[in-house]
């Protein structure tokens, strides 16, 4: 069943859109809201958990987890991310499809009417935000970016692109977020709030078989009344090359090396050549049919894992391999000599085909489940909406000559390693 979203307006920077499917039997309905990333990350970052937890109406935990179960156990989160130089603030609720609902309840409204009253009645207390509840969040969100070196393949990845992307918003250190998140106050958390609903670009995305009609006329509701709106810009700072490569070396006790390459695409946007460079990517470094894994890991046997990633939020693309520090020299060498063989087009027409293969069936599924439809949830806030359908066949007409264009367009220009001690067994890192 093909999977055709719809997008209504609903004011200055806020829209709905709807995308019908009746093959999952839940229902997800997200509120997605993008603002600059240099606009109050430490406050943004802990409001997602803060709204995640409590509103006007649910002030504790026990009264929120009694909304959702009567709402047959829906699952509420709230999260940040990046989506190019911004961060979206997303609470998200999987709910039962209406239809499948004793007495005819409409779980989609009820869900989206909790999330709303979420974002806009927040718990508070003479004011401003509830004091108590925001320690416990500021002390979880530190907590949370202070494990996050613990897993020393994200950790390497992220010092990478904060050392590429030093000049750039991309870039934020994350010790000034953690250091941000701890200094966040009541008074910094209900200004960050405010100014977030008179300036994010906001998203209600539902997805599912659902009646639209009441959810729209909710959202034109509450949203709709949203006064003074003025709308942040926002852009992404795309680097289409570059002519000097950084080297950082880092080390840490740690048993299994890192070693993180950084290209820039030659990306001037998120769209430009996007198909030839996805397809480039995988088949440089994506399934078990790409140069990385084929010659870099099972040939030669010089990473333990090996592959390839395009983020066309921002125009890179990023190696990530783990190795044995000894191996250093010769794996960069390796990963580099199988970039030339992308751009000589040395490839075989088989391993293009079964990359081409692999990307478009991953589309075939999206409509399977309200998460796989989370395709839309990558492509921002204004503009036209590209439907699975339409992006796997983007990619199917990507030919050998789009590929080795795309692999010529890239340059590299960071090169870092997490140095451990290579002494214990690599599952051990």
């Amino acid at each position: 069943m093909q999977t055709e979203p719809k997008i209504i307006r609903i004011g200055e920077k806020i829209r709905l859109l709807e995308v019908r499917s009746a093959r999952p039997k839940t229902t997800c309905i997200s509120l997605l809201l993008l603002t600059p990333m240099h606009q109050n990350p430490a406050e943004t970052t802990v409001l997602a958990s803060y709204l995640a937890h409590s509103c006007a109406r649910c002030p504790t935990l026990s009264k929120l987890n009694a909304r959702l179960e009567s709402l047959y156990g829906a699952l509420l989160s709230g999260e940040v991310s990046r989506l190019g130089e911004a961060y979206c603030l997303r609470l998200s609720v999987d709910c039962l499809a209406d239809a499948l609902a004793y007495d005819g309840q409409a779980v989609s409204r009820d869900a989206l009417e909790l999330l709303l009253d979420l974002l806009l009645e927040p718990k508070m207390q003479d004011g401003r935000f509830d004091e108590a509840q925001l320690r416990t969040e500021v002390r979880l969100c530190a907590e949370d970016l202070e494990s996050e070196q613990n897993d020393k393949r994200a950790w390497a990845l992220m010092r990478m692109l904060e050392v590429m992307c030093a000049d750039e918003p991309y870039g934020y250190p994350h010790e000034a977020l953690l250091s941000g998140v701890r200094a966040v106050t009541a008074e910094s958390m209900y200004r960050a709030w405010r100014e977030l609903l008179k300036t994010a670009h906001i998203t209600v995305q539902v997805t599912g078989d659902v009646d639209f009609a009441p959810l729209e006329a909710l959202v034109r509701t509450r949203l709709g009344a949203l006064a003074d709106r003025a709308p942040a810009e926002l852009s992404t700072v795309f680097v289409e090359r570059c002519d000097d490569v950084t080297e950082l070396t880092e080390e840490q006790d740690v048993s299994q090396s890192k070693l993180v390459l950084g290209f820039r695409t030659g990306s001037v946007n998120r769209d430009d050549d996007f198909y030839a460079r996805r397809v480039m990517a995988d088949l440089f470094g994506g399934g078990p049919y790409s140069r990385l894994f084929m010659h870099v890991r099972e040939k030669l046997s010089l990473c333990y894992y090996c592959s390839a990633r395009l983020q066309r939020q921002k125009g890179l693309l990023v190696v990530q391999s783990g190795i044995e520090r000894k191996n250093r020299d010769v794996a960069f060498r390796e990963i580099l000599r199988q970039l030339k063989v992308m751009q000589a087009g040395e490839f075989s027409d088989e391993e293009l085909t079964a990359s081409k293969k692999a990307l478009c069936d991953a589309f075939a599924g999206v409509g399977d489940t309200p998460e796989g439809l989370d395709v839309y949830y990558a492509q921002f806030a204004d503009g036209d909406i590209t439907t699975p359908e339409a992006l796997a066949a983007g990619l199917a007409a990507v030919t050998r000559e789009d590929v080795v264009r795309a692999a010529n367009a890239l340059t590299l220009d960071t090169v870092y390693l997490l140095a451990g001690n290579d002494e214990e067994d690599a599952e051990h890192a």
